[in-house]
């Protein structure tokens, strides 16, 4: 299988460095190969030359786009699958770091199926240096901070007691941080929506065409990515999100689109509300009502670690 990984940046030069660096120590099977399309969205910090500078390992591909109102992920992404010409699209962001499987883990996830979405696991890293020397020559843990968060939809997953597939809401959680499907259904389905510029959403609707189209969701813990940074969300970006979700319920005229509007919450930084643990739980609770269907897995034990989720590694 060729896989391509198509990866949006702005301004995010060094976490970028460290990305393409963890991918470049990648171990696949001989009958497989990679390519790396990074598309930069205007950025002028550098990240050209840091691109220039990489050291050999990688089939890389270096798309600068000047910024323009319409720049954002989802344009930035499109332009990438332009490019791409694996079988398999594997979608990441430029501030994760992966282990040398990760490749590996999405072709592994895809065997013998060809209607999935898969997404990976993702670890929030917490504050701390980066050995940035050390993983110019190996990957290894110890040169990362300590993992401080897990996956936030995993306690979901357990207080309902099903695979991803099985929620009501499986779509909103394709996170183009670490997913990957067939480029086909990508271009089937028309790729990213460009009408959402700023921060939020674009993934979730696209993974909401897909699965109207009759993909399913697959949860694949081993391909994990480590988040290097993760800044509150601003009132900007709030914003942002806000405007999307009006886009996202305007071209979708169905009541379980509108019902992501429970996340609200947990997204406005100007609010002391719910935290997003909870906000997912009755987001798939509504959609549930709303469709029909029970909640069978849904324990009191199960509730209370969705509201309540442990720490990571605990």
């Amino acid at each position: 299988m060729r896989i391509s990984v198509v990866i949006p940046a702005y301004r995010a030069r060094d976490a970028l460095e460290l990305c393409l660096l963890s991918l470049a120590r990648q171990s696949l099977d001989a009958e497989h190969s990679a390519e790396v399309i990074v598309v930069d969205d205007g950025s002028t910090d550098g990240t050209d030359r840091m691109v220039a500078a990489l050291p050999a390992g990688l089939d890389l591909c270096y798309v600068y786009e000047p910024r323009s109102p319409a720049s954002g992920r989802a344009r930035a992404r499109n332009l990438g699958l332009a490019q791409a010409v694996g079988d398999l699209v594997v979608l990441l962001d430029a501030d994760q770091v992966v282990a040398p499987t990760f490749l590996a883990e999405h072709v592994r996830a895809h065997a013998g199926r060809d209607d999935l979405v898969v997404v990976g696991r993702r670890f929030q890293l917490g504050d701390g240096p980066v050995d940035r020397e050390r993983l110019r020559y190996e990957f290894s843990f110890e040169a990362l901070p300590p993992v401080v968060r897990g996956d936030e939809r995993e306690p979901v997953l357990e207080a309902f007691g099903c695979e991803l597939a099985g929620l009501e809401t499986a779509w909103h959680y394709l996170w183009a941080c670490n997913a990957s499907v067939r480029r086909s259904h990508l271009l089937a389905a028309g790729g990213f929506d460009e009408a959402f510029v700023g921060w939020g959403l674009e993934d979730a609707e696209l993974g909401f065409r897909l699965v109207r189209r009759g993909l399913r969701l697959r949860y694949a813990t081993e391909a994990a990515v480590y988040h290097l940074h993760r800044a509150p969300v601003s009132p900007a970006r709030h914003r942002q999100w806000r405007r999307n979700l009006a886009y996202f319920t305007a071209k979708h005229d169905e009541l379980v689109v509108v019902l992501q509007r429970a996340f609200e919450p947990a997204i406005d930084p100007a609010g002391a509300g719910r935290g997003r643990h909870e906000c997912a739980l009755r987001f798939e609770l509504a959609a549930r009502a709303l469709a029909g269907r029970r909640a069978p897995g849904l324990t009191p034990v199960r509730a209370r670690a969705a509201f309540h989720p442990s720490p990571a590694g605990s």
